[in-house]
């Protein structure tokens, strides 16, 4: 395969990952219609994710037997999980709790900037002046998508911890992005996202447990409600987690944090479609410049690697 191939199959994977935790927030909103809490959600979509993960990390054994890992890999797996999934979420769903979603997504979405000054420093990953380009560019289309939301918005006495609560997940979530692109080459793609899932699936599960006493009662719950976190659980957990690591193996974290801003567009396009949310002029020009920027990106690593 030569470096073109691999490197438009990497774009490829990144964007099918993207747009597939972009229905995470479209499940999200289904399922606060059914008078869920963040946290129980959470352990739905986690532990009904958990099994997939398990299987995969099992089939993965049987084809490779395990080597032995030095205990440094094995730590930063498991801070990488805990960082990633599990901290990650808490943090940015706590965040919620005090601003609005279209804020918490442009604070969010500056995580890949975070990848790219860590790539650059901690791993040596030059970044080239064409990567910023695409950050600036997809950024603006940001603002352009939220802008309206973002006028409007009330202040809340507790605006800037929501907003410190989302910086955290951001560099977080960066963070986790920077620790697999180095951890991907010593256990393998599927081995890696199958242990950190099912180590942060598992995080999450502790955590409702300690919160509750230890009580998992859950079969109140609607079936609607059930059907949504195992849709979550596979179409925006599952699949994408794969997809990004595949992606980050091929193109690195920086580029593929990057792709990622392809993730709001397709959220606001689904709530338009499945929820009845309105699409305005500003946000359809937001989300050109966000495709003009991923665009331009791919064209530029395809014509260098040609």
């Amino acid at each position: 395969m030569t470096s073109s191939q691999n490197n438009q199959i990497g774009v490829a994977l990144a964007i099918a990952g993207a747009l597939c935790f972009s229905t995470k927030a479209v499940f999200v909103k289904l399922a606060y219609r059914l008078e869920v809490d963040t946290i129980t959600l959470l352990l739905l979509r986690m532990s009904l994710a958990l099994p997939f993960y398990l299987v995969t990390w099992w089939i993965s054994s049987r084809k490779q037997s395990p080597k032995p890992y030095p205990p440094k890999s094995w730590l930063l797996l498991i801070v990488s999980a805990v960082l990633g999934y599990y901290f990650s979420s808490l943090l940015d769903f706590a965040g919620l709790q005090y601003i609005d979603a279209s804020l918490e997504r442009l604070i969010l979405f500056i995580y890949p900037s975070l990848v790219a000054i860590m790539a650059h420093f901690w791993i040596g990953t030059k970044v080239k002046g064409r990567e910023w380009t695409t950050i600036g560019i997809s950024y603006l289309g940001l603002i352009l998508l939220f802008g309206k939301q973002l006028i409007t918005m009330s202040w809340s006495p507790g605006f800037w911890t929501g907003v410190f609560l989302v910086l955290g997940c951001a560099f977080t979530f960066a963070l986790y992005l920077i620790l697999s692109q180095q951890l991907i080459p010593v256990f393998g793609v599927m081995r890696f996202t199958s242990l950190s899932m099912i180590i942060a699936c598992i995080s999450v599960i502790v955590h409702y447990g300690i919160e509750h006493g230890g009580s998992f009662y859950l079969q109140h719950y609607p079936w609607q409600l059930w059907a949504i976190a195992l849709a979550m659980a596979f179409i925006a957990t599952v699949i994408p987690s794969y997809l990004v690591n595949m992606a980050i193996a091929r193109i690195g974290a920086a580029k593929a944090a990057i792709i990622a801003s392809v993730g709001p567009l397709s959220t606001i396009t689904l709530a338009h479609w499945l929820l009845g949310e309105r699409l305005g002029m500003l946000q359809i020009v937001g989300g050109l410049c966000i495709v003009a920027s991923i665009t331009f990106l791919s064209w530029q690593s395809k014509k260098k690697a040609a």
